[in-house]
């Protein structure tokens, strides 16, 4: 029986064509650019080999460049989000429905999260943020960082479902005995990548009901 359900953020409780995520990968290339000095030729490149490397552009340049993680964080994630993000009065229906206890399990800081969360109107259902700073930086999909949250949960992990847009993300709690969920909106072959792993399969984040039937 599912009892607690985490759930992604970034283009999980909002759709990818919000475009907030576009801008936050804008300023992550800005910030490798202009703070860490990395080639404008070369940036792309890099991104692309830390994502398969080490799940993140964060976790690479933490671990590769030694940067400071949190001003990293400060930077991509100053965002106006009204340009993007609206009370979602058919998310907020949706979530009321559901009985389960509701966290966010996010690669980005808990701050941003809570401000994402209050754009769309839905704030008070989540519990709990377990954000990049309480995984100490050990970004989805590392399997350490999903136990720490394991862990810090008041239920079995078998009494878990995780929900994520990027598939390889649930391996690891499905590792850990959770029921898993790809929400596969975005129409992004890499999002695909480990889709093997998912229980469910959902087109947008109102479809999470279908899964508890």
């Amino acid at each position: 029986m599912i009892r607690y359900i985490l759930f992604d953020l970034d283009d999980t409780l909002y759709p990818t064509s919000a475009g907030l995520m576009h801008e936050i990968s804008a300023r992550m290339s800005e910030y490798m650019i202009e703070q860490v000095g990395i080639s404008p030729k070369e940036v792309d490149h890099v991104r692309r080999d830390y994502w398969a490397r080490y799940g993140t552009t964060l976790r690479g340049l933490y671990i590769e460049r030694h940067i400071d993680a949190q001003a990293f964080l400060d930077y991509v994630h100053d965002i106006d989000l009204v340009k993007y993000l609206h009370p979602d009065a058919r998310l907020d229906a949706m979530l009321a429905a559901l009985s389960q206890q509701k966290s966010i399990f996010t690669n980005a800081p808990a701050d941003y999260a809570r401000r994402v969360l209050r754009a769309l109107g839905v704030e008070k259902y989540f519990a709990e943020i377990f954000d990049i700073n309480f995984i100490a930086y050990e970004s989805k999909p590392t399997p350490s960082a999903y136990s720490k949250v394991a862990a810090a949960l008041p239920v079995r992990a078998d009494e878990c479902l995780m929900i994520d847009d990027t598939a390889r993300n649930l391996a690891p709690a499905k590792a850990l005995g959770m029921q898993t969920v790809w929400l596969d909106g975005n129409d992004n072959p890499r999002a695909a990548e480990g889709s093997d792993s998912a229980d469910f399969v959902i087109r947008t984040i109102y479809d999470v009901p279908t899964v508890l039937q």
